[in-house]
């Protein structure tokens, strides 16, 4: 296999990384939208749809290694071959975490909306936001956005501790409603972890353009 050709390989993974992005992009909305407006067809639609991002994962993870097995690239391709693996991973994790959006949607069908409130809304977007910037500085080599972007991290924390005690201030005193603040306290957390996994796409940014890898957050 010529340079050419490896770099040809190192191109499609970066397309399946980029194509897994916008499928979690997407799966994220729309679990939330699921889950404001009782659409149940929608989270199931969603559940299954998680399976073309394991799928991306798996093959993208295969190229990688077959590449790295059978030939020999040079260090700076090796660590991008290195990062997109990481990078997948993090992004498959983050469809789980809508996947589960999706589900506790649909458990709890009728329930939910008199507790879901724009902060939670809020949140999901910022996270979206925070995805999408942090893929397009991997995308870039832009070792300085990323290591600005890391910063947002701490502000979706923020959102999430607010959202949190305002959803249990409302359902105080109310054992029913308690229970239902209890599966939203779910919804939050996988949207706060899919801020963590966010950051970690701008550690592996910062790994690729510098060799070192440093704890953002």
């Amino acid at each position: 296999m010529t340079m050419n050709s490896i770099q040809v390989s190192i191109n499609h993974m970066n397309n399946s990384l980029l194509r897994m992005g916008f499928l979690v992009e997407t799966q994220i909305k729309r679990s939330i939208k699921a889950l404001v407006n009782k659409d149940m067809k929608l989270a199931e639609f969603l559940i299954g749809e998680d399976k073309e991002i394991n799928e991306l994962m798996r093959s993208t993870e295969d190229e990688a290694i077959k590449l790295i097995a059978t030939q020999a690239p040079v260090a700076s391709d090796l660590r991008y071959i290195f990062t997109v693996i990481k990078i997948v991973t993090d992004l498959e994790r983050m469809g789980d975490h809508a996947k589960d959006i999706a589900y506790i949607a649909m458990q709890n069908e009728e329930s939910l909306t008199d507790l879901i409130d724009d902060d939670m809304i809020e949140l999901s977007e910022a996270v979206v936001k925070f995805i999408v910037s942090a893929l397009d500085s991997f995308v870039a080599k832009d070792k300085n956005s990323a290591l600005e972007l890391a910063k947002s991290d701490d502000i979706i924390d923020e959102m999430t501790r607010k959202a949190s005690s305002k959803l249990y201030e409302k359902a105080t005193g109310n054992s029913e409603l308690m229970k239902l603040a209890g599966q939203l306290q779910f919804v939050l957390r996988y949207l706060e972890r899919n801020g963590d996994h966010a950051t970690n796409i701008c550690e592996w940014t910062n790994y690729i353009v510098t060799g070192q890898f440093q704890e953002l957050n």
